[in-house]
Parts: C-alpha cells; structure tokens; sequence
C-alpha cells in the first residue's frame, strides 16, 4: 500500500489514504444511520474550540490554535475511522492541553499565583505540585470559578475535570501487571483482534449489534471531552478576565449544553445495557 499516487507505478493503484478516505465516507453514513448525535458532538465541540476569543499576550490562545490544529481534528478524524484508541488519545491531549494554558496564564499574572509561579520556576514536579499549596490554592480559584456547575456535577468542578482525564487516559494505557489497557481487552471481544493506537475498525453486514457499542462508546468520550474542555476554558476567562461578559455567558451555554447531552448519553447506554 502506498501513502501517496507520486510513486512510479502507482497510476491507479489505491493509496493508503485513498483507503482512509474510503473507510471514513462508509463510517460516516453507518454514524449517521445508528449514532447521528455523535457527529452532533463532534460539531460541537469543534465549535467550541474554532468560537473561542483569539486575546493576544495569553497562553491560552496559542494552545487553543495549535490543539484545534492537531490533537481536536485528529479527534474528529478517529471518529470516522471507528479508531477508538485513537480518538481517546486526541481527547485526552486536547483537554490536558488546555489545563497547561490554564497554569501558565494563572502562573504568570498576579499576586494571588505567586506560589504557583514560584513552585512553576524551581521544577518542581507534577506530583510535588498537586500536593502543595500552591496547587491547593489553584484548585480554591477554579472550584470558585465553576462553582455555578457544583450541585449539577456531583462532584467539585476540579475533581470533575481530573476524573475526565483519568478516564481518556486509563483507556488508552497500560493496566499495571497486565498485557495491554482496558479498552484493548474491549475491543478484544468485538473483533478478535489486539488493537493498535491507530486502528481503523471496518463492518460488514449484520454486525450492527458491535458498531452500536463502540459509537456508544465514543459519544459518551465525546461528550464528556467537550464538557471539560468548556469547564477549563469558562475558568480560564473567569480568573483572568481576558474575555468579556458575552464570552462567558456563550460558554456557560455551552457547557450546560454538553452537559444535558451527557446525561442524555448515558442513559442511552443505561437503556441498551
């Protein structure tokens, strides 16, 4: 298989992207016909992403350019390709992605980030961070920021973000003392085969039983994705004040958005179990 039809010989000879492109138009109308408010997720979370204010001078807005570049429409395209792993890990750089803008904007201005900025300074580690004051006082400001979402959440709004990213993370990793990660051994029972970071599952005829479950599967991710992105950046705009009322109010919205859509989600799962 070749990646590109530049290759002597290759005069129509399917190329490898050829393939993809292929396998994501057949994915897309099986999407549309079983899972249609997976496309809607999708739509929106890039929304989210392409709507968000361009403020010069922050952090936050040359990581929001470079994820919607890379990791949110890598995103997009694991979707159509039914490449589970793949979507996970594009979620999951996405949403991390966006918590460095966060420390790095809130690390730098103002007196009330000091002891983050100063722990930021010395190296000291994640581990080491998330244990300190400095982290602890990150985590009051955000928890205040959010604290809108508490009794909807149930759970506080950094605690809520963290869990989102273990679970986008646990499903792509490694389980400690075993062969390969939890969604592995999923996806092992569907298609009898070991997966790897960037397979591209196609069906055929009479397995829509399996497809519905794997596009279950990715909604909810989806979902629970654009919910935090949408949290992480509503907090951002909230303690630096880079964004203006309307911008706040438009991911609010947003927010509340992804979070019916969730629920929804779920118990569509909960009905199908």
């Amino acid at each position: 298989m070749r990646w590109s039809d530049e290759d002597e010989g290759a005069e129509g000879t399917p190329t490898l992207c050829d393939e993809l492109d292929d396998l994501c138009r057949l994915n897309e109308r099986a999407i549309m016909a079983l899972r249609p408010g997976l496309l809607d997720a999708l739509d929106a979370m890039m929304e989210d992403l392409l709507g968000f204010p361009d403020v010069k001078g922050y952090a936050m807005s040359d990581v929001v350019s470079a994820v919607v570049s890379t990791y949110a429409y890598e995103s997009v395209r694991s979707a159509l390709r039914c490449s589970l792993p793949s979507l996970y890990l594009g979620l999951r750089l996405t949403l991390g992605s966006l918590l460095v803008g966060l420390v790095a904007d809130l690390a730098l201005r103002g007196p009330a980030e000091a002891r983050l900025r100063r722990a930021l300074e010395e190296g000291v580690s994640l581990r080491d961070l998330v244990r300190g004051e400095a982290y602890r006082g990150l985590r009051r400001r955000v928890g205040e920021a959010l604290g809108w979402l508490r009794g909807e959440l149930g759970a506080e709004p950094v605690d809520f973000i963290y869990r989102a990213y273990v679970t986008l993370s646990r499903l792509i990793q490694v389980a400690p003392g075993r062969g390969k990660g939890a969604l592995a051994e999923a996806m092992d029972d569907v298609v009898g085969l070991p997966p790897s970071i960037g397979s591209c599952l196609d069906y055929g005829e009479g397995e829509e039983g399996a497809l519905r479950g794997l596009l279950r599967r990715m909604h909810i991710a989806v979902d629970l994705a654009r919910l935090s992105n949408g949290m992480v950046l509503y907090a951002w705009g909230y303690l630096t004040k880079a964004v203006d009322e309307e911008a706040l109010e438009d991911l609010r919205e947003s927010i509340e958005e992804a979070l019916n859509d969730l629920r929804d989600a779920r118990r569509d799962e909960e009905g199908e179990d």
